[in-house]
């Protein structure tokens, strides 16, 4: 995993060959656009019936039936098959609507039975209100004004039958009316039958409808690529007959551009970028299956171009961080199931398969870090057998635990620290980097070494003090007296960062905390389970079980997201924090959009 080296690319050639150049230029997808002139907001003519063609081809895309494609070349008029996208989307949500409502209707209705009512001139004008009403509510029936009657009951509901002409008020009884209406029960089952079968034709339009998908989204991104070309043909800088535009390429992409610069006759100029420069950060990995890293990288920040690539720190620390947060090999075990119920699913793309390697790599490390902690489902392995031999962290071990997650943590800042010196190493500033990473040393020491190694422990550490000093003093020009005094000044600034080094190192105690909590929560479970299958035979055996499968349903979710929150906010927050001072903006290749399958 590395920061690919830019290099700054300028194209000039004739204006009239403008747009040719930039479809050209597009069609190679390498390059990252610099604006040379302010453009206007980009608006299409046509936007209503973009979105429009956006929505028809989504209601495609999420069709659960997708037939056949139409290939590239048949017959094809975007307008009529929009349309009739459309109008199928359209009857289909109707539908289904109306299908919600008699379902409701027809739930509201059963409980009373198969009931025509008559005219309502043959009942004088009367009307029947219907009222199911808990059995604990039947004294409100003795404050009813209105005539009523009792027409059936159950175990806990009686149902009731109000007569008025006028609709009751709302709060007439403690239970809203049920809304009957004035069809019978087999008429709305009837009409219900019927909506199925033109739902079932809809769905099957629909499913015919997919064949051109292909064909649809063509030319959804053909119109999105054009309007991407005017746009860009709006900030070239033309001048006397000639245009010219600017962007960074990957030096690997800079003799594509050459030789499309010589195809057609144009001018390039390629150079390295100077100190004055931004260029894009575009992270690439060695194989685009471990890109993984570099996604949980981008998701929260992308490094300046100058700086180095976390992702393979992030990557791996935060499958640490998950394991020791999970702390169980039953629950990684779990997780590797799904990854490989999943597996061909997710292979279809290149996010899938680079997802598909993190939760491999995940699910790995918890299951190892499980087994050391000897913990399955919350079980422990019987004495004396391999599993307990190899159960070599107790999570309950209070001391032992909280030396460990500081370890952890200082060792991960100081990976941070030491990548910030090395970029900083032709400069005084490097000593503030390398002084902390004395202090996190002498603090260690104090704390966990014994003999010589206790002794050295204060030397180093104000060794550190002083090189933190030193680095953090050293920024200032002595141009006056008074510089000297603001230098010092600077310097003891720079020491009380001490309180963050020390607060985030104390951060990483979450990995203790959060482990003993999900150990904790699966042992108890287990414990419920078992005294209630003991103390009640029979019955407790299937209360037991239940109590196991929701018990631990609850403590995986639980424990996963723990894991992703915590194991991604160490690295974001606390590493981050230490190892990226300078944050940049990611490559985005001007290039034709994919034609969705």
């Amino acid at each position: 995993m590395s920061i690919v080296a830019m290099q700054k690319v300028a194209v000039c050639g004739p204006l009239p060959e403008k747009d040719a150049v930039i479809e050209a230029l597009q069609r190679l997808g390498v390059l990252h656009l610099i604006p040379l002139t302010t453009a206007d907001p980009l608006a299409p003519t046509d936007a209503a019936e973009r979105n429009l063609a956006r929505t028809a081809f989504r209601h495609l895309t999420e069709s659960p039936e997708q037939r056949r494609l139409y290939r590239p070349g048949t017959a094809f008029d975007l307008t009529a098959i929009v349309r009739e996208i459309t109008e199928n989307r359209r009857r289909l949500r109707r539908l289904s609507d109306r299908r919600d409502e008699l379902i409701q209707r027809i739930g509201d209705v059963s409980i009373w039975g198969d009931i025509e009512l008559p005219p309502i001139d043959a009942l004088g004008g009367e009307r029947f209100w219907f009222y199911v009403l808990p059995i604990k509510e039947r004294a409100a029936l003795d404050r009813l004004q209105l005539p009523w009657a009792i027409v059936g009951k159950d175990t806990t509901h009686i149902f009731i039958v109000v007569v008025t002409p006028e609709e009751p008020a709302a709060d007439l009884l403690p239970v809203p009316r049920t809304h009957f209406g004035a069809r019978p029960l087999h008429e709305l089952t009837a009409e219900l039958d019927e909506l199925e079968i033109d739902l079932d034709k809809a769905r099957a339009e629909r499913g015919e409808l997919t064949r051109w998908r292909l064909l649809l989204g063509a030319e959804l991104a053909g119109a999105e690529d054009a309007d991407e070309r005017r746009d860009v043909a709006s900030k070239t800088l033309d001048t006397d007959g000639l245009f010219a535009l600017q962007g960074w390429a990957p030096a690997e992409s800079v003799t594509a551009i050459e030789q499309l610069a010589l195809d057609q006759h144009l001018a390039v100029l390629a150079e390295s970028p100077t100190a004055d420069d931004k260029p894009p950060t575009l992270l690439r990995p060695h194989d685009a299956r471990l890109g993984g890293g570099a996604d949980l990288t981008n998701f929260y920040t992308t490094p300046a171009y100058g700086a180095w690539d976390p992702s393979f720190i992030v990557f791996t620390s935060f499958a640490i961080f998950f394991a020791m947060i999970l702390a169980d090999a039953g629950y990684a075990a779990l997780i590797g199931l799904i990854v490989v119920w999943y597996w061909s699913r997710m292979g279809k793309t290149e996010s899938g398969q680079r997802m598909r390697v993190m939760l491999t790599v995940i699910a790995g490390a918890s299951f190892i870090y499980g087994v050391l902690a000897g913990s399955y489902f919350g079980v422990a392995p019987p004495k004396g057998g391999l599993l307990a031999k190899l159960a070599i962290i107790d999570v309950t071990n209070f001391d032992e635990m909280m030396k460990l997650s500081v370890v952890i943590g200082a060792v991960h800042i100081g990976i941070a620290l030491a990548a910030t010196a090395w970029l900083g190493r032709h400069s005084l500033k490097v000593l503030v980097p390398i002084g902390w990473l004395a202090v996190i040393a002498g603090g260690l020491l104090i704390w966990l070494g014994g003999g010589a190694f206790a002794i050295g422990g204060p030397a180093i550490l104000i060794a550190g003090f002083v090189s933190v000093f030193i680095g953090a003093a050293s920024g200032r020009v002595i141009r006056t007296k008074a510089d000297w005094l603001l230098r010092f000044s600077d310097g003891f600034m720079g020491l009380t960062g001490i309180t963050k080094l020390f607060g985030d190192i104390l951060s990483y105690l979450r990995l203790f905390a959060l482990g003993l909590a999900s150990a904790s929560l699966a042992t108890t479970f287990n414990g419920m389970a078992a005294g209630l299958q003991i103390s009640r035979p029979g019955l407790g055996l299937l209360a037991s079980i239940l109590i196991l499968l929701f018990g631990h349903a609850i403590n995986f979710v639980i424990g996963i997201m723990g894991g992703v929150v915590h194991g991604l906010r160490l690295n974001y927050i606390e590493f981050f924090g230490w190892g990226l001072s300078e944050e940049g903006y990611p490559f985005r290749a001007f290039a034709k959009r994919e034609i969705p399958e």
